[in-house]
């Protein structure tokens, strides 16, 4: 390659829009039900702020995957701006997460091809992860994270839980490489729920502003959980 052929490279590389693949991973186990119509409206309201800021529907490009039994592909990655109507999630089933681990690793694994395709530099996926309880597959789980954060994946995204309800800190620490919050003991389910959703809003807003990934360091009505997996 000529000398001029890597300085154009370069510029092209570096005139990329950064983008932030980042996965919002919803627990609609039976145990959410009595909290099922504050997270569809929550979540409604969150994608409604975030359609109103060009800055962050150009940076985080975002898909939505829920879990119990099974996980579910609710919304395929998307410019924010782009996405259709939010469907209503409902919820029943018990809390599994060795699936849907293994189904955030095949979804980075068709997203970031198809973002770089696009034209983006594509930084390293975000996972926020939201559960009121604790894993039906207590044996089995670990196994399924590793895989989806393991060293020698380049493309490992980084995982940020929040708990509430019968979530366990323990838990939630084993399942994040970035940061974990529980709700602490005077933070009801449904202000939790709430919270933790304008939490990702704020996140968001600050990492596009940033544009790399800022994650708080305190959550109000949360307490910082220590996370064992560290990138």
């Amino acid at each position: 390659m000529t000398e001029n052929n890597r300085k154009l490279a370069a510029t092209t590389k570096t005139s990329k829009t950064k983008c932030l693949p980042t996965y919002l991973v919803l627990d609609t186990s039976g145990s959410m039900k009595e909290h099922e119509q504050t997270l569809n409206d929550t979540l409604e309201d969150v994608f409604d702020t975030l359609r109103l800021s060009p800055r962050v529907s150009e940076f985080a490009y975002i898909s939505i995957i829920t879990f119990n039994t099974r996980p579910h592909l609710v919304l395929e990655m998307t410019d924010i701006e782009d996405a259709p109507g939010i469907p209503q999630l409902a919820c029943d089933g018990m809390t599994n997460y060795s699936l849907v681990f293994d189904l955030i690793r095949s979804r980075i694994d068709a997203d970031v091809p198809a973002l770089n395709a696009a034209g983006k530099a594509v930084l390293r996926p975000a996972v926020f992860l939201f559960t009121d309880g604790f894993p039906s597959d207590e044996n089995e789980w670990q196994v399924h994270f590793n895989d989806l954060v393991t060293p020698s994946w380049r493309r490992r995204p980084h995982v940020i839980t929040y708990g509430f309800g019968e979530a366990r800190a323990d838990v939630l620490g084993k399942m994040a490489t970035k940061a974990a919050f529980l709700a602490d003991s005077r933070t009801a389910d449904k202000e939790a729920l709430t919270k933790t959703l304008t939490s990702l809003l704020q996140t968001l807003v600050a990492s596009a502003k940033a544009e790399e990934l800022l994650i708080p360091t305190d959550l109000p009505g949360f307490i910082r959980v220590p996370v064992e997996y560290t990138d």
